[in-house]
């Protein structure tokens, strides 16, 4: 049986020859990404590979045959160093021509803005292409995108894609505001190739008379502008026509966060966002269209060719995420093969080479969240749909349809648990009928919204279908607000590491291998696999017990402090924090290191001097009396918050002390200042805006 089971596993193997590119591909870009390596090592080690490979072959044979697994060794790390190349070339900085280069010389260059801008509380938000900087009164060209705001000012010129401006205000590096529970938005921006930004007022750049934006790019938008006028026009506009957007063209801005966040508790937010269902869709609709074509070969070029084009033009016009991407270069995959060479390969292969073409284009796409939830979704289909299915029978065709959507979405889950847990710390209990319910009608949705586009010109018709998509959509999100509020729909704050996501990973591949072919060592690994779990989720509930430490928020305009010892955390600063989004921040931190609110027995506060665990911390936000005390304040830490008129040199007259903190509540010109001071005098400091929040270990 074992035998058997080892068979079957390499002839599955050998049927998907790039599942062994994808492995190490992945590994050399992570490598690279974590641990950055100079290219002249993957060079070196590239030809050291090829030159093993090819004198593998005037081995004697014998030789050969006991080292037969050499030429696969050296070949994956052939495939590994290029991997950390790809990434390494990939990313912008490494070239002659970034912009940032040029920058320290002149305060001007050129912008060509590469989409529409997104309007904000407070301003309008989209990404702008460096096309040449200005040196010597030379304009020379170079490469880059950066982030560009502009004011919600009515003398300012509204800015539209492919408008092209000179801009003279020096962009900022993108921060990071350290806070332990918060997105990390700077590493999120590199993996799109983007580091610094910018914000225009009026008198910081001058609007070029002409657009030069790409004809196909300004096309998509006008074909999206078209869809979403109709749709708001026969919709409306509240919160239906936000979610009609996103389900045909996957349009957010106008979406509800309330009803978002009903369908993140219940697990199904794919639904509203374009993702490989819509893909699928839309290739078996023009299946169907197109089956009246005759069966000759150069009809059938005809249809894939049409196919193609529909498919990539749909994937350009929402926006070509991740998964939509996935979706897109499986279909061609499979589109070429079925019309143009007439063959049909592994779907695991098919899944592989998608994911490779994708990783070399853009190796980025391995740490981003939609892009391994897609193909984990789609190989978790793949691997247990069929296994769940046979469980039961049904007789009833209603009853069989109704089982499939459930295997789909049992199978879909269990691979993408995991790697959900890691990144979103909450599972949803009541994702298996919110799927039935909304997947469904959601199909059935957007089918009808295109055909609201084709009946738009017809007036009657389009606004009675309107008032019924309006209506089915009212009624879908109603179901999905009422399951996400049911009692205990979410399971929050759970905590999953690396390791422990690894090892769940671990357990779900020996325990499948178990029961689909029969690998008898498989449950004892699972058993490995869950004392190890366990180890580790008991090793980190152990060092929670143990630690001490104090936190400084980086929050603007506040201060925030938070003092924890074991499970006991006590907060400090302003309690109108709590009524900002950045309070989720603080309540993630809090659930990461397993606190609740309470007053640990060391802590004390006095006004504005805080003692904990031995260190005080002393918070000024005001000016200095003044004349200074005969004897100095001693004190470990000072906090600057909220512009205090306070003179370094004086502060060294009223308080001994070992460290001063600015709050990210400073003005940049006060903190520039005390910080040139405090060089000056040879004293120590933190920069919160600057370095992210202090945290302080007290043991």
């Amino acid at each position: 049986m074992e035998f058997e089971s080892a068979l079957f596993v390499v002839k599955w193997w050998k049927r998907a020859p790039f599942l062994r590119i994808i492995a190490p591909l992945v590994a050399g870009i992570t490598l690279q990404l974590y641990i950055p390596v100079n290219p002249v090592w993957y060079i070196t080690a590239a030809c050291c590979c090829m030159a093993g490979v090819s004198a593998f072959r005037f081995l004697p044979l014998q030789w050969r045959f006991a080292a037969a697994w050499l030429p696969g060794i050296l070949c994956s790390l052939l495939i590994c160093c290029c991997g950390g190349l790809l990434l390494y070339n990939a990313d912008i900085r490494h070239s002659k021509d970034f912009y940032d280069r040029y920058l320290v010389d002149t305060p001007f260059y050129l912008l060509r803005i590469n989409e529409p801008p997104q309007e904000k509380p407070r301003s309008f938000k989209t990404t702008a292409q460096v096309i040449a900087v200005c040196k010597e009164d030379e304009w020379l060209p170079v490469k880059g995108c950066l982030l560009l705001y502009t004011g919600k000012d009515s003398l300012l010129p509204a800015l539209h894609y492919g408008d092209e401006l000179i801009a003279r205000k020096r962009p900022e590096f993108i921060k990071f505001s350290g806070n332990p529970g918060a997105f990390n938005y700077q590493q999120y921006m590199v993996t799109q190739q983007v580091y610094q930004q910018v914000y225009l007022g009026q008198a910081d750049f001058y609007l070029l008379p002409y657009n030069r934006g790409h004809p196909v790019r300004r096309l998509l938008l006008q074909a999206r502008d078209y869809c979403l006028y109709n749709l708001k026009k026969y919709i409306g506009n509240g919160p239906e026509a936000g979610m009609a957007e996103a389900l045909l063209i996957g349009y957010r801005q106008d979406l509800d966060r309330d009803v978002v966040q009903s369908y993140s508790n219940t697990g199904i937010v794919h639904v509203i966002a374009i993702s490989g269902m819509h893909l699928a869709l839309l290739y078996s609709t023009l299946l169907w269209l197109l089956q009246w074509l005759p069966a000759h070969s150069w009809m059938h070029v005809t249809k894939a060719v049409i196919i193609l084009v529909v498919l990539w033009g749909f994937a350009l016009l929402t926006g070509a995420s991740a998964s939509v991407l996935r979706s897109a270069v499986m279909f061609t995959g499979i589109t070429v093969g079925r019309f143009v060479l007439h063959r049909y390969s592994s779907i695991y292969n098919t899944l592989a080479a998608s994911a490779t073409i994708l990783l070399c284009f853009n190796p980025y796409l391995v740490v981003d969240a939609g892009f391994q939830l897609s193909y984990l979704a789609v190989l978790s289909i793949l691997l247990f749909y069929q296994p769940i299915y046979r469980l039961f029978e049904w007789k009833r065709r209603w009853a069989d349809w109704l089982w499939q959507m459930t295997a789909v979405s049992l199978a879909a889950q269990l691979i993408t648990t995991p790697v959900s847990l890691f990144y979103f710390h909450q599972f949803p209990n009541y994702f298996l009928p919110a799927n039935l319910i909304a997947v469904p009608l959601s199909t059935l949705i957007i089918y009808g919204e295109v055909i609201l586009l084709l009946l738009s010109p017809l007036g009657k018709p389009a606004v009675w279908l309107g008032s019924a998509l309006k209506y089915m959509i009212f009624g879908m999100n109603s179901c999905i607000r009422w399951i996400g509020e049911l009692p205990g729909a979410v399971i929050r704050d759970i905590h999953c590491s690396l390791a422990q996501t690894v090892l769940l990973y671990l357990l779900i591949a020996v325990l499948a291998l178990w029961l689909l072919v029969r690998f008898r060592p498989g449950l004892w690994m699972g058993l490995l696999c869950i004392w190890g779990f366990l180890i580790a989720r008991v090793s980190w509930v152990t060092a929670c017990k143990r630690q001490c430490s104090i936190i400084i928020y980086n929050v603007p305009a506040y201060t925030a402090i938070d003092c924890i010892k074991g499970n006991l955390v006590q907060f400090a600063g302003n309690d109108s924090v709590w009524q900002l989004p950045v309070a989720q921040q603080l309540l993630n931190t809090r659930a990461n290191l397993r606190a609740h609110a309470g007053t640990p027995a060391s802590f004390q506060q006095y006004g504005r001097f805080l003692s904990f665990e031995g260190k005080r911390i002393l918070i000024i936000d005001s000016a200095l009396p003044g004349l200074a005390p005969p004897e100095k304040f001693k004190t470990n830490y000072i906090l600057l918050t909220r512009n205090p008129p306070v003179n370094i040199r004086q502060l060294c007259d009223f308080y001994a002390f070992d460290t001063l903190i600015f709050a990210a509540s400073n003005s940049a010109r006060r903190i520039e200042k005390w910080k040139s001071d405090c060089d000056t005098l040879g004293m120590q400091y933190y920069s919160i805006g600057d370095q992210g929040a202090f945290i302080l270990t007290c043991r």
